[in-house]
């Protein structure tokens, strides 16, 4: 069950990392990705982010958290960086960057890198306030109009996994995302918006994330974060 928060201050975008996982309560490779997500999580320098696909479903367990707009997003992915197919455990790094998501020297190395790069993308302030997201993206330059993405996610989630790869075993999963939704777009000009959470995510969460990424899985340019409470 989510619980969510009556009221969340403002929070501006600083310079964000996102890191998004694609794992799979299925996979018994995804363990160490999950656990790296897990400490990415703590970082106040980066979003990390859990998406749960749904491919290795037929190994013999479901898994509680994917959805096929999660798969949909990793094989978009897969096409925008001129990968040949999908894999568990992969990880994006701001829409950027893919390295195999236990591979703690890469996913290290790629963020450094990323941290190099200039900040191009807009200002972002996110509250949540009398039960509505309030959402203001600010002014800025843009070739063609960017992807406003609202992340509904969870703090932490527990899961016994009773069949499949991993049967037998109680993991623990930071960050999930349960709701991804497109919400706008961005051409440069300032967008305000304020969101009913009920009705523009599959349910109220723990924490809600606003990326704003060119086209639908290119460079994300800006992220910002709003923590909301703490699941139950």
């Amino acid at each position: 069950m989510c619980l969510v928060s009556l009221v969340a201050l403002p929070v501006r975008a600083a310079k964000l990392s996102v890191v998004e996982l694609f794992t799979s309560q299925g996979c018994s490779s995804c363990p160490p990705a999950d656990d790296l997500l897990r400490e990415l999580s703590e970082k106040e320098n980066i979003l990390a982010l859990s998406f749960s696909v749904d491919y290795w479903n037929y190994l013999g367990w479901k898994d509680i958290f994917a959805k096929p707009e999660f798969t949909q997003r990793q094989k978009d992915y897969s096409r925008t960086l001129s990968h040949g197919g999908v894999y568990t455990p992969q990880m994006i790094i701001n829409g950027r960057s893919a390295v195999v998501g236990s591979r703690r020297d890469l996913v290290a190395k790629y963020l450094a890198a990323q941290r190099e790069i200039p900040v191009a993308g807009p200002d972002i302030s996110l509250a949540f306030q009398e039960g509505m997201i309030n959402l203001t993206i600010g002014n800025g330059s843009v070739n063609e109009p960017a992807t406003i993405w609202l992340v509904a996610y969870d703090d932490k989630r527990s899961v016994k996994i009773k069949s499949g790869e991993l049967a037998g075993q109680t993991r623990d999963y930071s960050n999930v995302v349960r709701s991804l939704k497109q919400i706008g777009s961005w051409i440069g000009r300032e967008v305000m918006l304020s969101l009913d959470p009920a009705k523009v995510a599959a349910e109220k969460c723990d924490n809600y994330a606003v990326l704003v990424q060119d086209k639908d899985t290119g460079a994300i340019l800006s992220a910002a974060r709003v923590r909301l409470g703490s699941p139950s």
